[in-house]
């Protein structure tokens, strides 16, 4: 039996103040301001979407990490993409774009495959370029044929000032001049995914064309 459009607006505010029900006191207003019902005659809902992501809280918008790693780089599949940060939003992330390929998966292909530098809190007091350099090591002793590495940075990273430019830059020269690109995609820079997109974008300008050209940025 289908439901009347009244039944169906209550049933959508029920299910509205159940979501809501799991988070703190705090949160659930601010995200109270995100979900609301269609009344008739109405322009829209009400919603209040023009504002940054919070940092922790998931969204549908995603944030600026979500557009760099999940809409540029993680379709490119021969090289390794390092969620630098927390696993949460590594996994969050690997599980949204596994698109077909061709390739034999953890050789020369490695889109379904999650790297993440698993950030506890001693990385956050002490620092994790030295965590984030080891990591690189064993990418490249493990899987030699990839074409290249990205490290997407995580909000912890832009709050503790993590110098990755200079371990990609290390590390490049260390493997022989091995495509190394640093993006600083954090999730809080950008009101929702589209920043990620363009910082994305630089990134391969500034560490992938120019390198090309002997242009490397110092």
């Amino acid at each position: 039996m289908s439901l009347t459009v009244e039944q169906t607006k209550a049933r959508n505010k029920e299910l509205i103040a159940e979501v809501l029900e799991v988070y703190p006191e705090k949160t659930a207003k601010k995200r109270a301001k995100h979900l609301n019902v269609h009344e008739e005659g109405k322009a829209d809902c009400g919603v209040k979407s023009n504002i940054k992501s919070v940092p922790g809280v998931m969204t549908i918008r995603g944030c600026a990490y979500a557009g760099s790693k999940g809409v540029v780089w993680g379709p490119i599949k021969d090289m390794i993409h390092i969620s630098h940060g927390p696993v949460g939003c590594g996994q969050y992330s690997w599980g949204a774009r596994r698109n077909y390929y061709i390739g034999t998966t953890g050789v020369d292909t490695f889109v379904t495959m999650q790297f993440t530098s698993d950030f506890q809190e001693k990385d956050i007091v002490f620092g994790g370029d030295k965590k984030l350099e080891k990591i690189m090591d064993e990418i490249q002793d493990l899987f030699p044929l990839n074409k290249g590495i990205t490290v997407q940075s995580e909000c912890p990273i832009g709050l503790i000032g993590d110098d990755i430019e200079a371990v990609s830059k290390k590390k490049s020269k260390e493997f022989g001049g091995k495509t190394i690109v640093p993006v600083r995609c954090e999730g809080f820079r950008g009101v929702s995914q589209s920043l990620g997109h363009h910082i994305a974008n630089d990134a391969v300008r500034d560490w992938v064309f120019d390198k090309s050209d002997n242009k490397h940025p110092e």
